[in-house]
């Protein structure tokens, strides 16, 4: 009983909050200037994220291989903060550059098969940090198992 109001008074505060917050928003002081939005539209430049990521191997320096250019700026200790803490819903996959929606597939799966998945990244991460100071063989993997 004592859960039901506890749970009852936080959605109370929650739908307070948000009609107080929609009631004080207002869209009135912005103005629509129409001669810049068709100005902006016809000097426009379509662009296609595909390629720009066909461009980037050639931007590469001399004999690095394409699969640094996933990897490029990404902390080991980062990765690893990220999976311990976030590691549920799949946020360091993301930041490692996996598919973009691979934090539903942990997060649906409740935190990656209940806690498993992200619990066996962060030892992969740790091990592949102290063996070569490097998470980059892990970085672009788009398969659900890390490791595999």
């Amino acid at each position: 009983m004592l859960i039901k109001f506890f749970i009852m008074k936080r959605l109370l505060i929650v739908l307070v909050a948000f009609f107080a917050i929609t009631t004080v928003a207002s869209a009135n002081p912005y103005k629509l200037d129409e001669a810049s939005v068709d100005f902006a539209i016809e000097n426009a430049v379509a662009v296609s994220p595909y390629a720009l990521l066909a461009e980037i191997p050639a931007q590469l320096p001399a004999g690095m291989p394409a699969s640094a250019s996933v990897s490029a700026g990404k902390s080991p200790v980062g990765a690893i903060l990220l999976t311990f803490f976030l590691g549920g819903f799949g946020i360091h996959r993301h930041y490692m550059g996996t598919r973009p929606w691979m934090w539903a597939i942990y997060t649906f799966t409740f935190g990656g098969i209940f806690g498993i998945v992200p619990f066996v990244d962060l030892i992969v991460e740790i091990v592949a940090t102290v063996e070569d100071n490097s998470i980059a063989r892990y970085c672009g993997n788009t398969s659900f198992f890390m490791w595999g």
